[in-house]
């Protein structure tokens, strides 16, 4: 199996988290609700990732706190979900 340099795997992780971080905004701009969630949670964790693997600090963060505002919206929207369905 070919191995990616490392600087070829951050740039397919950054486009990748660019592309579905778009998708992610164009969602929110459409009112397409949890989908935009999940796109822009998937797309800032791929972000998160690269602040890692490049040690930028303030793209980490960032990205961190972004991630963590998404998953906040996802347990909100499930939550609100079960409560509908009477299961909560």
């Amino acid at each position: 199996m070919y191995n990616m340099p490392q600087q070829h795997s951050v740039l397919l992780v950054k486009w990748l988290g660019t592309t579905l971080c778009l998708i992610g905004i164009a969602l929110t701009s459409f009112n397409v609700y949890p989908l935009n969630l999940l796109f822009g949670l998937t797309g800032s964790g791929l972000w998160t990732l690269a602040g890692i693997l490049q040690q930028d600090a303030p793209l980490f963060l960032v990205e961190f706190v972004a991630t963590v505002i998404y998953l906040i919206g996802i347990v909100i929207y499930v939550v609100n979900v079960l409560y509908t369905w009477g299961i909560l």
